[in-house]
C-alpha cells in the first residue's frame, strides 16, 4: 500500500507544470560558496502547490529553520542548495524522513520556473 501512495506521489509531481531538477553530480558549482560536502543529503524534492518541498532525514526535531537555503536566480531557472544550520538531536529516528516546505514567492521564483536542487540524493 506505502508503494502505490509513493508511485501516486511521484506521478503526481512528473505532472505538475513547475520542473524539480536535483543536481547530484560530481561537477563543481562555481556559482555558490558553499562545498558540495556541506550539502544536507536529501530523500526527493517536488514542487506543491507553489511550495519546495524536500524529504530529509530527521531525529524527530527537524523542521524547515534549521536550514539554510542559499538560491540563485538566473535566466528563469531558480537553483536551491540547502544546508543544516543545526544537528537535530533527538532521538525519535524516522526512517522516511520529513518533507519540509519551502514557499517559492518567499525566493522570488515564478510559477511554472525550472527549479534546480544541487544537493546530493540519497535513499531512504
Amino acid at each position: 500500500m506505502k508503494s502505490v501512495s509513493f508511485a501516486a506521489v511521484i506521478a503526481l509531481a512528473l505532472i505538475t507544470s513547475a520542473c524539480v531538477i536535483i543536481d547530484a553530480d560530481d561537477h563543481a558549482d562555481t556559482s555558490v560558496n558553499i562545498t558540495k560536502t556541506d550539502l544536507e543529503p536529501i530523500q526527493g524534492a517536488t514542487i506543491d502547490k507553489g511550495d519546495l518541498v524536500i524529504r530529509v532525514s530527521s531525529n524527530g526535531c527537524t523542521n524547515a529553520a534549521d536550514f539554510a537555503v542559499d538560491s540563485t536566480r538566473r535566466d528563469g531557472n531558480a537553483s536551491f542548495a540547502f544546508t543544516r544550520k543545526r544537528p537535530d538531536l533527538c532521538r525519535a529516528l524516522i526512517a522516511e524522513g520529513v518533507d519540509l516546505r519551502f514557499p517559492l514567492d518567499a525566493y522570488g521564483v515564478d510559477r511554472g520556473a525550472r527549479v534546480r536542487v544541487r544537493n546530493p540524493l540519497v535513499r531512504p
